[in-house]
């Protein structure tokens, strides 16, 4: 008997059909009752029973993925799938989802919150495209209700911004997917990089509607817009979740079609006919750094003109999702020899996840002790909160990347994979290196201006007494403190046990693989000596801002790409509902008929190219 296949084919759909019967008898047993503190217990044991179950599969990873099928679903059926790619990945959303479940005293959807778990471990077991999408589209809506779940005035609007930004990722990615299946026949998360390669100009259609969809959905610069506004709004347990794992499932999302569908075979770069196919792996890949690159950059800068909390922390996303989609795009350049980059950054999804979620859960405590979510209007915290200062400071080292803390490890791996693709790839790469020390040092300034105006500075006008909030929210806190010093102080626990076999399950060298990422010594001279510079350069930048009054500037308008994104979609999608509406509203009858006749056509031009598509 195979105990943990039996784990993922019956134990967790078991488990999740008790949870939701459960939440449907909730009212009939608990009549008269406060239901909120059942429904939250009733979340984390799903949620600790589930993920329980997952870490039981490891052993039988190792060997081999496990997968499950659901016959009869869409013709075609629906593939899960535990590998060596996901399964950090989903104990990583148990731990989380638990972390930030006991942390949070605010008042949100606790089903929404299950649901919303449930989505994002599917998406990521989702062994086909189409189970992805469903997954996906499910995790999108149910944060949205989990950030409106309030209804006031201003979380509706920032939720609307979501809601449009999620639904235009999804319609990309559906759009990819359509003529992905169109083209080859197929869904299945599958090497198709040599059939791809003979479609001529569609090849990089569907790349460009799923990268793009994808970073949609991660937020990548230009399309990360959407996240200061919604997060200025949320509520902290959904912030946390958002940036430690949501954004990640559409990193996630580019990681498996540049490594799996659009990636080369091992060794097609030596057989006849296949050069095309990593040529355009090549191509995507160096868009895929510049995109990296501008992101991280962008997100630094625009981190130290904030002054709000939580704006500071949406940007810092942006600028450290930057750092996981440049290690991605690393891979793809240099194709059979890029293990470094997808090792670090797959390192650094987890890395973050954990140091980001603790600054978050430092600055909901803050918030919680002084209802104030302006920096300068904070100082001296220190003083009054002292064990939240520590972790604030454990979070500073994390995201910084100081040596003995878990940042170190992955931005390591990412600094030496961008120096091993300037060295053999195009000219413009030389300058890659000097970018990301640049963010690196932006980084250090503003996660050193959080600390400075929140717990250092002389100035306080919010707290005068000592703070009151529970003792508990301490443990939370304190359990991914020590994963980021444990990770930091002995990095290779992950590398061995986690990343090498991730990494050696693609097509890339495995000898590349036991050299620079196996056998990669951490604590090098050169290395350590390199990083402590950084942080005189970003200590000195945070000086000067502060002397000279630098980080109050306002960006000007035309520099958001909100402007020239969001807002043409927008009008343009209000305008033609207007017109729409004032060409057909008087004709009911006639309105109706002309739908269901479009959607019909539609279906029947899906079937004609589906049969074409099929000879």
């Amino acid at each position: 008997m195979n105990i943990p296949r039996l784990m993922i084919q019956f134990g967790i759909p078991g488990i999740t059909i008790l949870f939701l019967f459960f939440e449907l008898i909730i009212p009939l047993i608990l009549k008269h009752r406060p239901r909120g503190q059942v429904r939250r217990n009733a979340a984390k044991l799903y949620v600790f029973t589930v993920t329980l179950m997952l870490l039981t599969t490891y052993p039988e990873v190792v060997s081999e993925p496990l997968t499950y099928q659901i016959r009869g679903v869409f013709g075609q059926g629906m593939f899960f799938q535990v590998d060596l790619l996901n399964f950090p990945l989903l104990i990583l959303a148990g731990i989380l989802w638990l972390l930030v479940g006991y942390f949070s005293r605010e008042d949100i959807h606790y089903l929404f919150y299950t649901v919303l778990y449930l989505s994002t471990i599917g998406t990521l077991m989702a062994g086909d495209l189409l189970s992805f999408f469903l997954f996906f589209e499910i995790m999108t809506f149910t944060s949205y209700a989990l950030m409106v779940y309030h209804r006031g005035e201003e979380q509706l609007e920032a939720g609307s911004v979501y809601i449009y930004m999620g639904v235009i990722g999804g319609l990309l990615v559906l759009a990819g997917l359509l003529l992905l299946v169109t083209y080859t026949g197929s869904l299945q998360w599958t090497h198709l990089a040599e059939t791809i390669s003979e479609m001529g100009f569609v090849k990089y259609l569907i790349a460009a509607f799923l990268l793009t969809g994808f970073a949609v959905k991660a937020a990548v610069m230009p399309f990360h817009f959407w996240m200061p506004r919604v997060y200025e709004e949320a509520p902290y347990a959904v912030i946390a979740l958002s940036s430690g794992l949501l954004i990640k499932v559409g990193a996630f999302g580019m990681l498996k079609v540049l490594m799996v569908t659009f990636s080369p075979v091992p060794g097609a770069a030596q057989v006849s006919g296949a050069l095309t196919s990593c040529l355009v792996s090549q191509r995507m890949g160096m868009a895929m750094i510049w995109m990296g690159l501008i992101s991280m950059s962008f997100g630094a800068l625009a981190a130290l003109m904030q002054s709000q909390m939580k704006r500071l922390l949406a940007y810092s996303s942006i600028s450290q999702i930057g750092y996981i989609i440049t290690g991605i795009g690393v891979a793809a350049y240099l194709g059979y020899e890029g293990a470094s980059g997808f090792a670090g950054s797959f390192y650094h999804i987890i890395n973050h996840s954990l140091f980001k979620v603790l600054w978050i859960l430092v600055a909901a405590t803050v918030y919680f002790s002084t209802k104030e979510t302006n920096m300068y209007r904070l100082g001296s915290l220190y003083k009054k909160m002292p064990l939240t200062f520590v972790f604030a400071l454990i979070a500073f080292l994390g995201i910084t990347g100081m040596p003995g803390f878990n940042g170190y490890a992955s931005k390591t791996i990412l600094h030496h994979a961008l120096v091993q693709a300037a060295e053999s790839g195009h000219f413009s790469l030389q300058y890659t290196e000097l970018i990301f020390k640049a963010a690196s040092v932006g980084t250090i300034a503003y996660a050193a201006k959080f600390l400075y105006h929140v717990f250092l500075k002389s100035f306080s006008t919010s707290l005068t007494e000592e703070p009151k909030y529970p003792q508990f929210m301490n443990f939370s806190m304190a359990v991914l403190s020590a994963f980021i010093m444990v990770i930091g102080l002995f990095p290779h626990l992950m590398v061995d046990y986690l990343m090498v076999p991730a990494t050696l399950s693609f097509h890339f060298d495995p000898e590349i693989v036991n050299t620079k990422i196996a056998g990669m010594h951490f604590w090098q001279w050169k290395d350590i000596s390199g990083s402590l510079l950084l942080y005189v350069a970003g200590l000195l930048l945070l000086a000067a801002g502060l002397r000279f009054h630098l980080f109050r500037m306002n960006p000007p308008r035309w520099a958001s790409a909100e402007k020239f994104l969001y807002h043409p979609i927008m009008t343009f999608c209000d305008r033609f509902s207007q017109f729409c509406v004032r060409k057909y509203e008087t004709p009911i009858i006639f309105g109706d008929a002309l739908i269901y006749a479009i959607v019909l056509v539609f279906i029947m031009l899906m079937l004609i190219l589906t049969s074409v598509a099929g000879l």
